[in-house]
């Protein structure tokens, strides 16, 4: 594993989605989305899905040069079309609308169809945030979850987000899947048939995973059983039955299915800080409810106590500097794809 400075990745995957068709303001875009990731040490939403977004292109599921357009639109809220090109670039455009409604009108919430995956939900949240709004956002995802009680995957992890600017500090950034772990992260943790556990996943026989190879045949569980099968609901209703987007077991495969497009959902609101009371007063009592938190004492074994987004941050100066650390097999498949 080697350590890249940021711009070089930045120019490489540019470089490997324009010989692909992309406009390149299309992918910039794109590309900015997955560094961002990789920056906060998010990598399996990073730069590593440069190579299954060219396998998509070059298969005829992403169309690489749609252009998002608005299909309904009001004072506050908004439906976007992605029309199956690249989910950063449809979710870009969706969180740039919701933030001028919001800053306009108060509140701003669009809804996105026909679009794939995105990256890390938080970029778009963190938008928000840097906008003197508060962010939210939420997108469905392939089937790998089963509901409540149940043994089929029905949901995908249905990550959900929220932001919340910070003056003096980074942003308050919630991230987090309604599945009580990522299934990549399963991936990983097959070859050495690790013990996980309890409420993880399903075996194939609809009893507890006991072994991650186990958990990853089987299906996914609810973050929390009820609670995450709830929030996975919420997410799946306001990315995909309020949008036209598909839903469920409709949802189109991401690395497992080049034959179709995903027509996966999002939906990205932004809400006006100013709405509700002057900024100043905002930031001077959201410093006081952060010091709150930052006054508890650590438990044993930890320094302090972090607020959410705080340590991902700290990661991102880290990598600024020293470089994103992308695995020898990663780096040859980029590589790959620029020499095709």
């Amino acid at each position: 594993m080697n350590h890249y400075p940021v711009e070089d990745l930045r120019e490489i995957g540019v470089n490997v989605l324009m010989d692909c068709g992309v406009p390149e303001k299309h992918a910039a875009t794109a590309v900015e989305v997955m560094l961002a990731a990789s920056l906060w040490g998010i990598d399996s939403h990073g730069i590593a899905y440069l190579p299954v977004y060219v396998e998509r292109i070059k298969k005829g599921v992403i169309d690489p040069k749609a252009e998002p357009g608005v299909v309904t639109e009001t004072d506050n809220t908004a439906v976007v079309d992605c029309k199956n090109g690249l989910g950063q670039v449809g979710a870009v455009y969706a969180t740039n609308l919701a933030i001028i409604k919001a800053l306009a009108n108060n509140t701003g919430f669009v809804g996105v169809r026909n679009s794939g995956h995105f990256g890390m939900v938080s970029y778009y949240t963190l938008q928000a945030a840097k906008n003197n709004c508060i962010g939210f956002a939420v997108t469905n995802a392939p089937s790998s979850v089963a509901p409540f009680g149940g043994m089929q995957p029905l949901f995908g992890t249905n990550p959900v987000s929220f932001a919340f600017p910070v003056q003096a500090g980074p942003a308050v950034v919630i991230d987090f899947a309604t599945s009580a772990v990522a299934r990549t992260k399963l991936r990983n943790m097959v070859a050495d048939k690790q013990e996980i556990p309890e409420g993880w996943a399903l075996n194939k026989e609809g009893y507890m995973a006991k072994t991650a190879d186990e958990g990853y045949a089987g299906v996914l569980l609810p973050a929390g059983g009820v609670k995450g099968y709830g929030l996975a609901i919420v997410a799946e209703v306001l990315s995909a039955v309020i949008t036209g987007a598909a839903f469920t077991k409709n949802v189109g495969g991401l690395v497992d299915d080049f034959t179709r497009s995903q027509n996966v959902g999002h939906f990205i609101g932004a809400i006006s800080i100013e709405s509700f009371l002057p900024l100043e007063v905002y930031y001077q009592t959201m410093h006081r409810f952060i010091q709150s938190i930052k006054d508890v004492q650590p438990m044993p074994g930890h320094e302090e106590v972090l607020y959410p987004g705080e340590l991902e941050h700290r990661k991102e100066i880290t990598r600024q500097a020293q470089g994103i650390p992308v695995a020898d097999a990663l780096m040859e498949k980029i590589k790959a794809c620029a020499q095709n």
